[in-house]
Order: structure tokens, then C-alpha cells, then sequence
């Protein structure tokens, strides 16, 4: 069984903002996914943000 990811529109969308923000070629295929790992980290994080109870 392969593993294929299907990307969708928004998350392309992230990965061509982390890339031109950092200054990634996104040519190599490394530095797409080093860009691509990036965004979903950073999502990640955004979503915890805005579920997380703030106590002050």
C-alpha cells in the first residue's frame, strides 16, 4: 500500500505562503516538504490556540 497525500487547495495555499515567506524553493522536493510540515505544524498550533481556555 502506497501512502499518497491528498493535498487540498487550502493547505496548498500554506505551503506557497510558508515557501515564499522563508524563502524555500519549492523546486526541491525537501525543501516542499520541509515547507509542507511547516504549515501543518503552524495550523496546528493556530487550532490549539483557539480551543484552549484561558484562564485570566
Amino acid at each position: 500500500m502506497a501512502n499518497v497525500i491528498i493535498r487540498e487547495e487550502s493547505r496548498k495555499e500554506d505551503v506557497e505562503y510558508i515557501a515564499k515567506k522563508y524563502g524555500i524553493d519549492t523546486r526541491d522536493p525537501v525543501m516542499r516538504e520541509a515547507a509542507e510540515v511547516a504549515a501543518a505544524r503552524t495550523n496546528e498550533a493556530v487550532k490549539m490556540a483557539n480551543t484552549r481556555r484561558r484562564y485570566y
